[in-house]
């Protein structure tokens, strides 16, 4: 895997999804951690900031025909539904999960 992929894997991704499937697995339903998964993250300078600030800041080194736009968009997807009504906020974290792998496909020319 590309390295710049495996750190938003590592740093937006893994934050985000992981706590989507535990709470889908046990039937839970817990918004705040949604909530902490999207906006609670850290960047490299050891700030909380969200996962839309987040990206924006990797997107700038992103490598040459990554198509962003479609995973920023899952992202704004993920951020607006944490104010819906409940499972819309699970359903919309877990769609990051194949918006990252279609990035991944722009990035690795699959």
């Amino acid at each position: 895997m590309h390295p710049w992929l495996a750190d938003l894997r590592h740093d937006l991704l893994k934050r985000a999804v992981w706590p989507a499937r535990d709470l889908q697995a046990f039937g839970q339903q817990d918004i705040e951690a949604l909530r902490d998964g999207l906006l609670r993250l850290t960047d490299d300078e050891g700030n909380e900031v969200s996962a839309l600030l987040l990206f924006a800041q990797r997107r700038r080194t992103a490598p040459p025909g990554a198509a962003c736009d479609a995973f920023e968009r899952a992202v704004h997807k993920a951020i607006a539904a944490l104010d819906e009504p409940w499972p819309a906020p699970l359903h919309a974290v877990l769609a990051l999960e194949p918006a990252f792998e279609a990035l991944a496909r722009s990035v690795e020319g699959k």
